[in-house]
């Protein structure tokens, strides 16, 4: 019987047409019973099993001609129903912590259609000034790589120190340069009342760094995340007043704000290069010629916006 399930196997039989291909022979001479247990423990789309042990004991117990799953299930010390998943190709994986769950209006598919639709019909990349936060930390271990055996585990690097020193970074920026950046004194962090005084300084900057944006008939387009001082009725009062046109934005989706998928990682690279700085002084030193990148590092920020909609 062992052969015949491995030759319905090598066909790319399925479970149920293995079984009704054996069924029709089952006076022949491979003494087929008609019982189903070994057909799908043996004929599955998945070459590998569990484990090596697994393996050993489920061939052992085809080749004495026998198969029980309460006894082998005993043998390795598993539920009965582990032994059926394991014996199917099935493996055990703990799952991926994500910041939400989100519904479907959260996902925001129609906000990214609809951008993108927007962006086809008149491109406004030009348009946009972004800007975000981001913890810049004193210590900052490098995550290294290293060529191992295929079984053997990469080696462990330790992880920034969330409660050691470090400084928040607020910074906005358009597809020429940036535009205005904050570094704030270590322990400060970012509320609404800040975040609206922050407002008012880029707004002056803008008018300073930018004033084609004034003479032009299209309107600034301005692009933030979902962050409570961002959503505030002090922020949202105050960008009525300057006649922004606020970008919608899906809930808890990094990957469509420039600052984390381009800003932030590009920082987080060099910074890892640096490991330590010795004082406060030290980051803004190096936040100054950072932000002095040329202009093509920006505008690849900024015009990578569509096809992280799609």
């Amino acid at each position: 019987m062992r052969e015949a399930l491995l030759f319905c196997f090598n066909l790319k039989k399925s479970a149920v047409e293995s079984h009704r291909m054996l069924y029709r022979k089952q006076h022949a001479e491979i003494g087929f019973a008609g019982s189903m247990t070994p057909i799908l423990i043996w004929v599955t789309r998945s070459v590998k099993i569990g484990s090596k042990r697994l393996r050993t004991v489920i061939a052992g117990s085809f080749g004495r001609g026998r198969y029980s799953i309460a006894k082998n299930a005993e043998q390795l010390g598993v539920s009965q129903a582990a032994m059926r998943l394991y014996a199917m190709g099935k493996v055990q994986k703990i799952g991926k912590w994500v910041p939400h769950e989100l519904n479907d209006r959260q996902i925001g598919q129609n906000t990214c259609q609809i951008l993108l639709a927007r962006q086809e019909k008149k491109s406004f990349l030009h348009r946009i000034v972004t800007g975000d936060e981001k913890w810049i930390y004193f210590q900052n271990p490098k995550r290294k790589k290293f060529w191992v055996d295929l079984a053997q585990p990469s080696t462990s690097s330790s992880r920034s120190n969330r409660f050691g020193w470090k400084t928040m970074l607020c910074v906005w920026w358009d597809q020429e340069s940036v535009i205005y950046y904050e570094l704030l004194k270590p322990g400060e962090t970012v509320n609404a009342h800040r975040y609206h005084q922050q407002l008012i300084k880029l707004h002056r900057a803008l008018r300073e760094k930018r004033p084609h944006y004034r003479k032009r008939h299209d309107k600034l387009i301005f692009l933030h995340d979902n962050a409570p001082s961002h959503t505030s009725i002090m922020v949202q009062n105050y960008l009525e007043t300057l006649n922004w046109e606020v970008l919608p934005h899906p809930a808890y989706s990094p990957d469509l704000v420039p600052s984390d998928y381009h800003l932030f990682s590009s920082m987080g690279h060099a910074l890892a290069e640096l490991w330590f700085f010795d004082s406060y002084e030290d980051v803004r030193k190096w936040l100054d010629e950072f932000a002095s990148k040329d202009e093509e590092f920006f505008w690849r920020g900024i015009h990578k916006l569509p096809e992280r909609n799609v």
